[in-house]
Order: C-alpha cells, then structure tokens, then sequence
C-alpha cells in the first residue's frame, strides 16, 4: 500500500491538525516514544499535547533542531528550524501506525468505486461529527487509485481551508485552547507558573547566527558560481570540437548513400540474371519431362485400345449379369410379399392372444373376488364394468422398494391386483433411462405384459445435480384421456399429484391410489377414493 507524500503536498500547520484529528493523547504519546522524538522521557513526560504534536509534526516532516523563543504581540512563538533532514524512520514509522488504526476506513474505501467515493465523501461535516473524517482522509491517501488520492488532498485541503477562515472568525482549529501557528509555540514558565519573555539579548544572538549563516551561504554560492562559469567554458570548447565531428560524420553519411545506392542497382542486376538463369534451367527440364510424358501417354494408348476391348466384352457379360438380377430381384418381392403375409397373421393371432388373456385374468380376478366376504371385496360387480387408466411412477416405486425393503415391485402381479374385473383401457409405465444402466430387457418384460412404456432421459443440470422426473408427463396424459376412463389409479406416493387428484374428483370420476404406505403423501391418502397399501405379497 503506498504511503502519501504528504510532505509536498500538506502544510506544517495543515498535518499539526489532521494528527490531532487522527490520534487521541494516548496514540500521540505512544507514535512519539516509539519514533524517539525526544531521547529523555522526563522531559517528554512534562510536554502538553500540543507540544507532542508539533514535535511528532517536525519529526514527520524532517524539521531538526531546538526550537528557540520568539516574541510577537505578547505572545511567544518557536521559528522554523534551518536545518532539514528526512528521517524516514519516523515517516515509516507513523505511516504504518496511521494505517493500522484506519484499517476499517480502507476496507471500506476499497470497495468503493470512484464516483461512490466522490458522492459520500464529497463534504466533511458529517465525518467530523461522527469523528471518522481524519481515518477517511487517511485511507483515500494511500489508495491505489489516482483519482481517489487527488480527491483526499482535495477534501484535506478544503476542510482545513474552511476551518482556518473559521479560525480567522475567532473559532480555534484545533481541539486544544491554543492556536496554532505556522511555528512550534513554545512556552517558559517561571516558580510561580507566570510566562516570561526571552530576553531582547537572545534575538540578537539568534539575528547575528543567521547573518553569519547567511556570509556562509554566500561565499558558497560565490564558490559555486566559479565552478560553473569554468564548467560552461570547457563544455563550449568541447561543443565546437562535437560540431566538427558532426559535419565530417555527414560528409561521410551522404558518401555513405551514395554507395549503397549504387550497391543496391548492381545487386538487382546479379538478381535478374540468376533469374534469367534459373528460369533457362527450368525450362530445359520442363523439355526433359514433356518427353517422358509423351513416351508414358503412347503406352497408355496403347493400353486404352485393349482396355477398349475389353470393356466390349465386360459390357456383353454385365447385360447378362443384370437379367439374373433382375430375375432374382422378382423372387425377392414375392418372397417378401409372402412374409408380410405371415407376419400380419402372427401379428392378429398375437391381438387375439392378448385379449384373451386379459379375458382370463378378469375371470380370475372375478371368481377370487367371490371368494372375499362382502366386507373385504374391494370392487362392486355391476352389469357394465368400469374403465380403468393405469399411471406408475417407475422410479417412485423403484426407489421406495429399495430404500425401506432392498427389493423390486412385482409390475405384473401389481396390475392384476389393482385392476380386478375391471376393463382396462390403458397401463402406462413411465420411465427415466439413466445412461450406465441397461433397462431393455425389463422394459420388455413391461410391453409384453399390458404395459405401454414412455421413458426420457436423466438431465444433467450444470452445478453437476441430476433430474428426471414425470409429474408433469403423468399429469398431461391423466388430463388428455380423462373423458374415456372412470377410474384412475396412480401409483405413486408423490405429494405432487394432489391437485391432480382434486381435478379428478371434480370431474365425478373415481381417483386411486397405490404406493408403499411408508412413502405416500398423508393428503394424497386423504384425497384418493381408495388407497392401496403395498405389501410383501407384491414384491420380488
């Protein structure tokens, strides 16, 4: 995180204020023991804030020296000190301590952007009132972005502007009584506690120190100033010395110009006849191979007159070919013709066959019906008897025989029990294909045994979760073939189907339902005209 300069662009006073913003008496204590502004901790001990945040201010700038005494409207001031010096041991120092204490403000302004930044920040009152301006400053300065620090100089600026025009006013910047000055205010009390003057005697000593500094200053200047006239001398002397280097060097460029121009030409003309040469040789080969290729097209004549010959004899033995085709071509159609013929027999018998087992099995159903005392039968025997649709739910079925038994539902014994004497209009099983499972075989057992099968497959969503369901399916046949049935069972424990067994019911229509007890919505149970509990009898 990069550290603001704030040494070029913050004022002596402008810091002295912000740092009393930003730290409390015990932070300013803590920053001036650990940066070692002053070695003696008697005497820092007996400084006042104040003066701990001007001597922390000076150390941060680089400003040395002990402040010394000047007199001003009854007042006593402490002037800059002349000497200069970076310490960037306490610059560091401070900076790490300023940061850490502003670690909330900078996770805030991080995820700022820059014209979120200049929209809530843009005034200082509310910051200053909830005491958050000095760590907000903070953290804009040592953002990365260059917009967001230029806006925190702007913002430091224009606030310290604001307050010191208050200050003008007769309102004090900082927090202490006392006002700040552009120098480091100093004060020396006397037994009794009264201030005192620095006698006029010092401001003389301090006036003849800074003339002597001054004479000093000069005679060094007036030294530099030699040199530099010397220096200036020596770099004209090798100036004219570079110039004519410089006009032989462009004697020699345009010489220079001059032969590789002429370079160039003879370069293209040795170009041009290694061409020429090259396209000689070419054309010399190009003869070589024409001939051969001559040669090699007279032997292939030669070859296509006796393939000519032979294709007259080909062509001759094809026409014969092609009457045995075409006569075994005719023996194909009414073989096949003869096949149709038998498969459409074996398809009526196989018609037949179906119905007159489902005949048996109703006549089963009925004669051990007759057999069930009248508490216990299950159907009513009536002159017309009622259509029945079928509905399984494969996969309900599937999973709840495994989960709670570790065994499969008998399919064919299930649509014997639940349809009775009962005409069965339509069994329709519904089935997910899952891709490492191979169902053919029982998908076959199902068809041959009164099922229609309507099956899709697994989806994949992308968080990597899987989904295969038929509630929708289920219900969109139920509804489509619900004016040719008067009864419907489902067999499926999902809650899903209630409302479609309400829409049943509305229609005046029987709804049943057969599922594992276990596994079975208690409303679904509720809404059915009839729920079939599966039992041991019906699993395999």
């Amino acid at each position: 995180m990069p550290n603001p300069n704030l040494k070029l662009k913050v004022r002596r006073n402008q810091l002295t204020w912000f740092l009393d913003l930003l730290l409390d008496e015990r932070e300013i204590f803590q920053l001036s023991a650990s940066a070692s502004i002053i070695p003696d901790f008697d005497r820092l001990y007996a400084l006042s804030k104040r003066e701990l945040l001007v001597s922390l201010t000076d150390a941060f700038l680089g400003i040395t020296g002990e402040p010394k005494i000047a007199i001003e409207n009854g007042r006593t001031y402490a002037p800059k000190s002349p000497g200069i010096n970076r310490d960037t041991s306490v610059e560091e120092l401070a900076s790490q301590f300023f940061t850490q204490k502003s670690q909330a403000a900078i996770s805030r302004v991080g995820y700022m952007e820059v014209s979120e930044i200049e929209t809530f920040f843009k005034t200082s009152e509310v910051l200053i009132e909830a005491g958050d301006f000095a760590e907000i400053v903070w953290a804009l300065l040592t953002d990365q972005r260059t917009e967001v620090v230029e806006h925190g100089y702007k913002l430091l600026n224009k606030t310290y502007d604001s307050l010191e025009e208050s200050h003008v006013n007769g309102q004090e910047i900082l927090s202490n009584t006392e006002p700040l000055s552009e120098i480091h205010q100093q004060y020396v009390y006397d037994s009794e506690g009264e201030q005192q003057q620095e006698r006029p005697v010092q401001e003389i000593e301090q006036l003849e120190q800074q003339l002597a500094n001054s004479k000093a200053d000069y005679t060094s200047l007036e030294q530099e100033r030699i040199r530099l006239d010397e220096q200036r001398a020596f770099l004209l002397e090798e100036n004219r010395g570079l110039k004519s280097e410089a006009d032989t060097y462009h004697e020699n460029s345009k010489r220079l110009e001059n032969l590789e121009e002429e370079n160039r030409v003879l370069r293209e003309q040795v170009a041009q006849y290694v061409q020429d040469t090259t396209e000689l040789q070419q054309l010399a080969e190009d003869r070589e191979l024409l001939i051969v290729e001559k040669e090699q097209l007279a032997e292939k004549l030669r070859g296509y007159e006796q393939v000519k010959a032979a294709k007259e004899t080909f062509t001759t033995d094809l026409k014969l070919v092609e009457e045995a085709v075409y006569k075994g071509h005719q023996g194909l159609e009414d073989f096949q013709r003869s096949l149709d013929t038998h498969f459409d027999a074996l398809e009526n018998c196989h018609q037949a066959a179906r119905g007159a087992l489902n005949q048996i099995r109703q006549t089963l159903a009925y004669l051990d019906s007759q057999r069930l005392t009248d508490g216990e039968r299950r159907y009513g025997i009536t002159s017309e008897q009622p259509r029945v649709g079928v509905f399984v739910d494969v996969q309900n079925m599937f999973y709840a025989a495994k989960d709670r038994f570790g065994r499969r539902v008998d399919y064919i014994k299930l649509l014997d029990l639940i349809v009775g004497p009962r005409y069965l209009m339509v069994a329709y099983a519904y089935v997910v294909q899952i891709p490492e499972i191979n169902q053919s075989s029982f998908l076959s057992l199902l068809e041959h045994n009164g099922y229609t099968i309507k099956s899709k497959d697994l989806r994949l969503r992308g968080d990597g979760s899987a989904k295969g369901d038929w509630d929708v399916g289920i219900a969109v046949d139920v509804v489509s073939m619900l004016g040719s049935l008067d009864v419907v069972i489902l067999a499926s424990g999902d809650g899903d189907f209630c409302p479609l067994a309400e829409l049943i019911k509305q229609q005046d229509k029987r709804v049943e339902v057969v599922a594992f007890e276990h596994n079975t919505s208690m409303d679904l149970q509720q809404i059915a005209d009839q729920f079939f509990p599966i039992g041991d009898e019906l699993l395999i």
